[in-house]
């Protein structure tokens, strides 16, 4: 036991970055907005420290490449938009979100680094849709039960978001959510597009990590994610996770993944109806239906707005939106509830083309994964694949890049979506550390890495003895 503590001491400063990524990985959907990108920050200097020590540069990818000139272009849009200082801000925001892509591609570097990791976005994912259950089984209880008073924070950090908000000089509104869960985010919609995108990793591991305690966890996971997706009482969400874990039936066609998800998706058939009851059943009379009908209005005025300013529309952020949707058409919402729709009205048609150029990119980059040889990259490309399709799904209801977390998940998937072609392709810097220290950890429990010692070993791996 010393020893393994020992060598642990000893090798700590080599795996400092790949630590720090694990913790990002499990505690930046648990922080509120501000802490989370704080955090990714910290996580981001000390990679950067550690490979400017090995001498590394960290690359893009083609996709990065691309949403870098995308993000300076937003910057850019500072200067014909209404609100200058904003549009600028929110292109610093993105690029400061976008360092978990490159860190991810940068330091997920091995097969068991991949699984690893998965596990704590697993795990991140399970605690929130634990929190999320508790929300709205306390609220309910306190509503229909005599004699019981307590329900939990909803958002959990309504009450500390209410003291920093008010201490930000920029105006920022802290709404308070009952009947639907917000879990540690600040709206159940934020909330559910974390989870929708999350949730085909859950499924992935819990069927195809062959280590017991990853599954296992895995699993917990999974159904507690699925629940706290049933929490939101989102129909767009019920929407984006049912064809998300289509999308992973049938990009694999295996009947063993169809057999170990089934139970899962009787529970969704079975919880959904009950989460629509019981929105319906908490909401006023007509507000159910008013919602949906207020969409389509929404809708319609920001397709009038980008018709009216299409080359370079008007400018990144959502608050120039927001102030026409109020002031000219008598729609007092804050954006356009569809992603594609903010990004045409705020970038105009060259905002429009980079998105279309980025999204063929990341398709083609799972077509390629897709085609090489090892077959477990094909179930990694079914995965991502079922993750963006919640994403979109969700996307066409919701404006799902608007926070600072729904951005660093997003990113985090690019992120896991590149590294993992890397490894496939042979083509991820390993660190001269890590090929004469260790191979590849084992499990979330098992970071004590494993040393090559004897000859055939190092000759097999064409190691140089110490």
């Amino acid at each position: 036991m010393k020893e393994r503590i020992q060598r642990l001491k000893r090798d700590y400063p080599k795996k400092t970055a790949w630590y720090w990524l694990l913790i990002t990985l499990l505690l930046f959907p648990l922080l509120p907005e501000y802490l989370s990108l704080i955090l990714l920050l910290i996580s981001f200097v000390v990679f950067k420290v550690y490979w400017s020590k090995i001498n590394k540069k960290a690359l893009l990818g083609e996709t990065g490449k691309i949403f870098l000139i995308y993000m300076c272009y937003m910057i850019i849009s500072a200067f014909w938009s209404k609100t200058h200082l904003l549009s600028a801000l929110i292109g610093l925001l993105w690029m400061g979100c976008f360092l978990i892509y490159v860190y991810v591609a940068n330091t997920v570097n091995t097969k068991r680094k991949l699984k690893n990791a998965i596990t704590l976005i697993n795990l991140s994912a399970g605690i929130i849709g634990f929190i999320a259950i508790l929300e709205v089984v306390t609220y309910n209880m306190s509503q229909h039960l005599d004699g019981f008073s307590f329900a939990f924070p909803n958002p959990l950090y309504y009450y500390v978001n209410d003291i920093i908000y008010d201490a930000i000089p920029v105006d920022i509104v802290n709404y308070k959510f009952e009947a639907r869960a917000s879990s540690t985010f600040d709206n159940p919609l934020i909330l559910a597009t974390y989870l929708v995108t999350v949730t085909p990793f859950c499924a992935f591991g819990s069927v195809y990590f062959s280590r017991s305690k990853n599954r296992k966890i895995s699993r917990v996971c999974f159904l507690l994610a699925l629940g706290g997706i049933i929490c939101t009482s989102s129909r767009g969400a019920y929407i984006a996770v049912g064809l998300s874990l289509l999308a992973i039936l049938l990009s694999t066609s295996n009947k063993h993944l169809f057999r170990r998800i089934f139970p899962f998706i009787v529970l969704l058939a079975i919880a959904i109806p009950v989460g629509l009851v019981l929105r319906y059943k908490n909401y006023p009379k007509g507000d159910f239906l008013a919602s949906t009908s207020k969409r389509f209005d929404i809708w319609e005025s920001c397709f009038d707005i980008f018709l009216k300013n299409p080359v370079v529309g008007l400018g990144a952020g959502s608050d120039n939106v927001h102030t026409l949707l109020r002031d000219t058409y008598g729609i007092d919402r804050t954006h356009a509830h569809n992603l594609f729709l903010e990004l045409l009205v705020e970038g105009g048609v060259i905002g429009g083309i980079f998105v279309v150029i980025i999204l063929i990119m990341i398709a083609s980059l799972l077509l390629r994964l897709l085609k090489t040889k090892d077959k477990i990259f094909h179930r990694y490309s079914a995965l991502y694949a079922s993750s963006l399709v919640g994403f979109v799904t969700m996307s066409l209801f919701e404006h799902t890049l608007q926070s600072p977390k729904e951005l660093i998940v997003f990113f985090m998937v690019l992120g896991f979506i590149e590294a993992t072609y890397r490894i496939a392709t042979n083509r991820q810097q390993i660190t001269q550390e890590e090929i004469l220290n260790y191979t590849e950890y084992e499990s979330i429990s098992d970071l004590q890495p494993r040393f090559v010692r004897t000859k055939s070993e190092r000759k097999s791996r064409n190691i140089q003895p110490f």
